[in-house]
C-alpha cells in the first residue's frame, strides 16, 4: 500500500489530529497490554489476575484501533472508515471509564484518561464530518 505525506491546510490540521491521536491510542494500548498491573495501580483499581487479563485484552483492542487510525491517516485509505470505528471506540472507552469510577472499579483520576478519549472522539468526529473522501473511494459509492 502505498503511503503519503499529510499535507498542508485545515484538513491537514484534523488529519495531523487524528495521526497524533492515533499513534498515542497505540502506545497507551500497547502499554496497556504489555503491563496491565502497573496501568491498573495507576489508575487505582483492583490489581487481580481477572483484571489484569482484562485490561490486557482492552489494551491490544486499543493498539488495533490506533493503529488504524494511524495507517489509515499515513495511507490515505479508507479514511472515513477508520475515523468511524475510531469515533466509536472513543466514546465508548469515556463510557466504560465513567462507569467503572461510578461502580468504584477506578479511582476518579481515572477520570484523566476519560477525557482525553472524550476529547479524542469530539476531535475526530469533526474530522469525520469535514474529511472528504480519497477518489478511489468517491468511485466506489
Amino acid at each position: 500500500m502505498k503511503c503519503t505525506h499529510v499535507e498542508s491546510g485545515p484538513a491537514s490540521m484534523l488529519a495531523r489530529a487524528a495521526l497524533g491521536i492515533g499513534a498515542v491510542t497505540v502506545v497507551s494500548g500497547a502499554s496497556q497490554a504489555a503491563a496491565p498491573g502497573l496501568v491498573l495501580k495507576l489508575v487505582g483499581a483492583e490489581n487481580s489476575p481477572a483484571t489484569r487479563q482484562l485490561f490486557g485484552t482492552v489494551g491490544m483492542f486499543m493498539t488495533i484501533t490506533g493503529g488504524l487510525l494511524t495507517h489509515s491517516m499515513l495511507c490515505r485509505q479508507s479514511m472515513r472508515l477508520a475515523l468511524f470505528w475510531s469515533v466509536l471506540q472513543k466514546a465508548g472507552a469515556v463510557g466504560a471509564v465513567a462507569i467503572g469510577v461510578r461502580r468504584g472499579v477506578f479511582a476518579r483520576r481515572a477520570l484523566a484518561v476519560a477525557a482525553f478519549d472524550l476529547l479524542s472522539a469530539a476531535v475526530l468526529a469533526a474530522g469525520l464530518g469535514a474529511t472528504k473522501l480519497p477518489k478511489h473511494e468517491r468511485s466506489q459509492r
